[in-house]
């Protein structure tokens, strides 16, 4: 790896710090750290998300953008935050950047598909989630596919109900991070999630899986 602050491998335990990459990133590098079966990764910090809004020059009109912001048009905040994203999308990764995710990438088995992740810095916390408002992509395979699902992470940052959420909930969204998480796929028999409380009843003495068959092998 070139640039240590913009991209980390699961496995190294400066990825178990969330203000770098994220919830879901912290927590799949401590599991990773305490020997748990993980799939190899890596994960692009919230620097390279910062360093990217910085060199695109898309910090002030992001804020701009913002606003103007009508937060009770639901119609009007939508393609408000589509802007957002669509700027985030269509500006160009920096070269630097770029490489660093591609020699990590490398380090995985020769064109490897893998899971594209958001990580928000403010996921998996005592008063707020972001449970499924931000991107994942499947089955991406190559340099230029994986640095393209990275952007599009970046972009769901701002969609209009992760934008909206942040708002209800009093964070600031320029104190708002990113990181994605690049991992392997893993052609499983069985995937699911695992709740710690009964989701319908809030009931912590219960503990539900929701569970499904997984695809044929390819």
């Amino acid at each position: 790896m070139t640039a240590v602050t913009n991209v980390l491998t699961l496995s190294d335990p400066r990825a178990q710090l969330a203000a770098h990459t994220g919830g879901k990133g912290a927590n799949l590098a401590a599991l990773s750290g305490a020997g748990f079966p993980v799939p190899k990764g890596l994960v692009v910090t919230t620097s390279a998300y910062s360093t990217f809004i910085e060199q695109s020059e898309l910090k002030d009109r992001i804020a701009s953008l913002l606003a103007e912001a009508d937060y009770t048009d639901a119609a009007a905040f939508e393609q408000t935050t589509a802007r957002i994203r669509n700027a985030i999308i269509e500006a160009p990764m920096p070269a630097g950047l770029a490489a660093d995710i591609a020699v990590c990438y490398r380090q995985l088995p020769e064109d490897s598909y893998v899971a594209v992740r958001s990580s928000g810095t403010a996921e998996d916390l005592a008063g707020t989630s972001f449970a499924g408002l931000h991107d994942t992509y499947l089955d991406i395979r190559g340099n230029d596919a994986v640095t393209d699902a990275v952007k599009r992470c970046w972009a769901s940052m701002w969609t209009a109900r992760a934008t909206h959420y942040r708002h209800r909930a009093g964070i600031d969204h320029g104190s708002a991070k990113i990181a994605v998480v690049v991992q392997e796929m893993v052609e499983s028999e069985v995937a699911g999630v695992l709740f710690t409380a009964n989701p319908l009843t809030a009931d912590t003495e219960q503990m539900v899986i929701n569970a499904n068959w997984g695809p044929p092998a390819r």
